[in-house]
């Protein structure tokens, strides 16, 4: 009997430490791409090659130039650039949120936490003359240690394959 409740007090110490860390995990404040600290794919022509272009912002490339993040207690929402960008939010209890996505879809995600990562996943239909097709995509928000550096690493799952990116972002302001 001894082991057993030593084994479901550990137990929750785990869980206890793993919601007191995601809860003191705070990605609020404004974001600059570090294009030369991220490996961004080159889109366009079908090539699936590795490069280092600055960030586009909005909706037409991989990655906003700059990101504004507001996370409150339930959510998190994030500004994706000036001019046109998109704003996304987030429930941060693993409840499904929905945002629109390119072409007139709707992108599904959920968030949830694993240790101090904010794991998104989420996917959308897809309508072009060629047909319907899905996007899943997995997202791993982590932030350093010193919270001046946030990266995100990215698995988009596409009908011509997977397209992996990882976004490095510097904070510019709280």
């Amino acid at each position: 009997m001894t082991r057993v409740a030593a084994a479901l007090a550990t137990l929750s110490i785990v869980t206890v430490a793993s919601l007191a860390t995601a809860q003191g995990t705070n990605f609020s404040g404004t974001w600059q791409l570090d294009a030369a600290a991220s490996e961004i794919p080159q889109l366009g022509g079908g090539r699936g090659g590795r490069g280092r272009p600055g960030g586009r912002g909005g909706r037409g490339g991989p990655a906003a130039a700059s990101l504004i993040i507001t996370q409150t207690e339930d959510t998190l929402t994030i500004d994706q650039g000036q001019g046109g960008g998109a704003t996304v939010s987030h429930y941060l209890d693993g409840r499904a949120s929905t945002n629109a996505g390119p072409r007139g879809s709707d992108m599904t995600t959920t968030a949830t936490w694993d240790g101090a990562t904010l794991v998104i996943e989420g996917s959308m239909q897809i309508s072009t003359p060629r047909g319907e097709f899905s996007i899943d995509t997995v997202s791993r928000h982590t932030l350093a240690d010193d919270g001046q550096t946030l990266t995100q690493t990215s698995t988009r799952s596409t009908p011509r394959g997977d397209i992996d990116l990882t976004l490095v972002y510097r904070r510019t302001a709280d």
